[in-house]
């Protein structure tokens, strides 16, 4: 498996043009997003999907939403309902999920390390499954010479 320097897959626009060097010979891709923050969720469609269906194709997705402590962290509502924003909800991330036709949508906090080892166990899952379902599609193509 081939992991990615963070820094050049992060979201920061200094890197928008070295990202796709690091999108070569991936076999996986997870989609993280911050559920305290809609700004976050909204580039899952706007700008992940698309830049990944681009230089990916065919490679399955693990849509993640992280930080899931903080809905309950009363100063952080507070900040966001001061914007009248709201956080991202599961059902929210299950749609996003669909909508990019991910092969699995996972919530999880570092701070508290609750399904750290899930998400990147399920990961490698769906990363080892597209690898052998690609290692029998090269074993069924022949070519046939008369």
């Amino acid at each position: 498996m081939h992991l990615s320097d963070p820094l050049l897959v992060s979201g920061q626009e200094d890197y928008d043009r070295l990202r796709p060097l690091s999108y070569q010979n991936t076999h996986l891709v997870l989609i993280c997003y911050d559920v305290m923050n809609p700004t976050s969720y909204d580039n899952v469609l706007i700008k992940w999907f698309p830049e990944v269906t681009h230089f990916c194709r065919g490679t399955p997705m693990v849509l993640i939403g992280c930080k899931t402590d903080l809905r309950k962290d009363k100063e952080q509502l507070r900040k966001l309902r001061a914007v009248q924003q709201e956080p991202i909800t599961y059902m929210q991330g299950l749609s996003a999920c669909e909508q990019i036709q991910a092969a699995l949508y996972l919530e999880c906090s570092a701070k508290f390390r609750e399904n750290v080892e899930d998400v990147f166990r399920e990961a490698a899952k769906v990363a080892l499954r597209a690898l052998k379902k690609g290692d029998r599609q090269k074993k069924q193509r022949y070519c046939l010479l008369v």
